[in-house]
């Protein structure tokens, strides 16, 4: 590039810290390697000549092309697909030629034109060696200026179609050129082919480059014509009149510059245009993400509440025997404290006996079967819901879009998130299919009767909660005629029996109803613990997908916002490239 000057200068360092940006965006942002690649080229590029890539497909004309242009044989031509690898061409005060380590053969010639031009000779659209081929879409994005060739007899193929589609998604500066003009003959067919491309390009691809039929036989004739006449009339016919005093205009020193200036800014504008709809669509699918988490932090908080709802149900049948043994007890005892009964009093055995088998009853045998029955009822409802919470991220899993999501960006973000998933649903079945209920049945009851007995100061070692119960209402059944029997031994039986009576069945019906409300308490209290371990071990199950959501959400935020950024100065830059260079200060 030609020296520049002081806006020049300060248009190509704001380039410079533009392209930065984006690579350093890339490479946070996990982009493949040949993505940070063309950012990273493209600012090397800046310090290197104008770069002309000449494309199209084999047999077009291309290298015929580039030696009309440069009024020399510097390509090799020929009926097959000659040009089968990436020629640079550039400027040599002696024609030589070397292979690069890329792959790229870089040759050398003496003419004027390739002082302050490259120019790269591809292989054809439709490269039988598909690698030249990749290699030379490589090109597309460092080049300044594109000149498509497509041939006269066969125009604007498909290939052709879909690599003028890569050029315009890069922004690159297109000059179509439609080459073996002279095979079309009448004025009529040419404007026929005319026609022809240019409907197609602006239809297709929303294209309309300037466009110039050529015959680059004619051209590289007249050139190696001997007198000025015969050049002067094949050169004329040929066309390529018209195209030079173009290109040259185009390429004069400012063109150059501005052609070079603007050059890199396509690139950005298409990768920040590719990760922009990542970014988006990463967003879209996170914010379903974040509703799947919400849904499963719902269903536990549902889960929570209606187990307690349903518990309390559950625990109330519970206290309801031990309620309706007190009120036996209570009427037991108003029916056998009497004077008339002084003496079975004595009998501590017998009494026992009978306060066992007209109070107690079958007590401890519904207390034993209530408590099972909640207890299963809560282990089948823990299994339910960690299937619940499978199958829901199992669904998420599989999701449709899932496998389709960006096309155009491939980084490590589907497949850590698959493989998160995946870890996540295999957890939470890894819970399930190893769920073995009589296993937690055990744990749950046996907590269930320690907490009681430890309440009750009683060692549970083989005994149920039933007979937990049943032994606590005893020993308040005995409290209660030990008390009356020694007022009787004291001779005050007569005097004092209906009061002690009195005293005896409140203090019973206030010691089992205290039971009745620990017992609730102790099996209230295992239950929410239980019910907390559970839910826990479930949103622990999913967290890391849940972290991951959260992390990647305010990542994905973050880029929007720095693509936006380098948007804004991509439309600065072009603004300011656009405006001429008219204020001599800058000179």
């Amino acid at each position: 590039m030609r020296v520049l000057n002081r806006r020049q200068e300060a248009l190509v360092e704001r380039e410079r810290a533009l392209l930065g940006r984006l690579a350093d965006f890339l490479v946070g942002f996990g982009a493949p390697g040949e993505d940070v690649e063309i950012s990273r080229r493209a600012l090397s590029d800046l310090e290197e000549l104008f770069l002309l890539v000449i494309v199209g497909e084999f047999n077009s004309g291309k290298s015929a092309f580039v030696n009309a242009l440069l009024g020399a044989e510097v390509s090799r031509e020929g009926v097959t697909p000659t040009t089968d690898r990436i020629t640079l061409l550039r400027h040599a005060d002696e024609p030589e030629e070397r292979e690069r380590r890329d792959g790229v053969l870089e040759r050398g010639h003496p003419n004027e034109f390739l002082r302050e031009v490259a120019i790269v000779d591809t292989p054809g659209t439709n490269a039988i060696i598909r690698h030249h081929e990749e290699l030379s879409r490589g090109f597309v994005p460092r080049s300044d200026l594109v000149i498509f060739v497509t041939s006269a007899d066969r125009p604007l193929t498909e290939s052709e179609r879909g690599y003028l589609e890569l050029v315009r998604d890069w922004g690159k500066k297109i000059v179509l050129v439609v080459n073996k003009a002279d095979l079309l003959g009448e004025e009529e067919k040419v404007e026929q082919v005319r026609r022809f491309v240019e409907e197609g390009l602006r239809s297709a691809l929303g294209l309309s480059p300037p466009i110039f039929f050529v015959s680059s036989l004619l051209a590289r004739r007249g050139k190696d014509a001997t007198s000025v006449m015969e050049r002067d009339a094949l050169m004329g016919v040929s066309g390529f009149d018209d195209l030079e005093a173009y290109v040259h205009d185009l390429l004069d020193e400012e063109g150059r510059v501005r052609l070079k200036l603007q050059s890199p800014l396509g690139p950005v504008e298409e990768l920040a245009r590719r990760y922009r709809g990542a970014v988006e669509e990463r967003l879209n699918l996170l914010e379903d993400d974040f509703r799947t988490s919400e849904n499963v932090e719902a269903q536990l908080a549902l889960y929570t509440e209606d187990m307690g709802r349903d518990f309390e149900a559950r625990l109330s049948e519970i206290e309801n025997i031990v309620l309706k043994m007190g009120e036996r007890g209570d009427a037991w005892l108003e029916e056998n404290i009497r004077l008339l009964n002084v003496r079975e009093l004595f009998r501590e055995e017998k009494v026992r006996r009978r306060f066992e088998r007209e109070v107690v009853a079958d007590t401890e045998k519904l207390i034993d079967e209530r408590v099972d029955e909640l207890v299963d009822w809560m282990v089948e409802r823990n299994y339910r819901q960690w299937r619940t919470v499978v199958e829901y991220v199992e669904r998420r899993r599989n999701a449709r879009y899932d496998e389709e999501m960006i096309g155009e960006v491939k980084d490590h973000f589907e497949h850590d998130r698959g493989k998160l998933l995946r870890s996540v649903g295999a957890t939470a079945q890894d819970v399930v299919s190893g769920y073995d209920r009589e296993r937690e049945s055990e744990l749950l009851a046996n907590s269930i009767q320690t907490a009681v007995a430890r309440t009750a100061a009683i060692e549970a070692g083989a005994l149920g909660i039933g007979a937990v119960v049943v032994a606590l209402a005893t020993t308040r059944f005995l409290d209660a005629t030990g008390v009356i029997a020694a007022a009787i031994i004291a001779g005050y039986g007569l005097f004092v029996l209906p009061n002690r009576r009195r005293k005896a069945r409140q203090d019973f019906r206030e010691k089992t109803d205290a039971l009745r409300r620990r017992l609730g308490e102790v099996v209230r209290r295992q239950f929410s613990t239980e019910l907390t371990r559970s839910v826990e071990g479930m949103r622990e199950a999913i967290a890391p997908y849940t972290r991951f959501v959260r992390t990647e959400h305010a990542r994905m935020s973050r880029a929007g916002e720095d693509l936006a950024e380098i948007d804004d100065e991509v439309d600065a830059l072009k603004r300011e490239i656009s405006t001429p260079d008219d204020d001599p200060r800058d000179a």
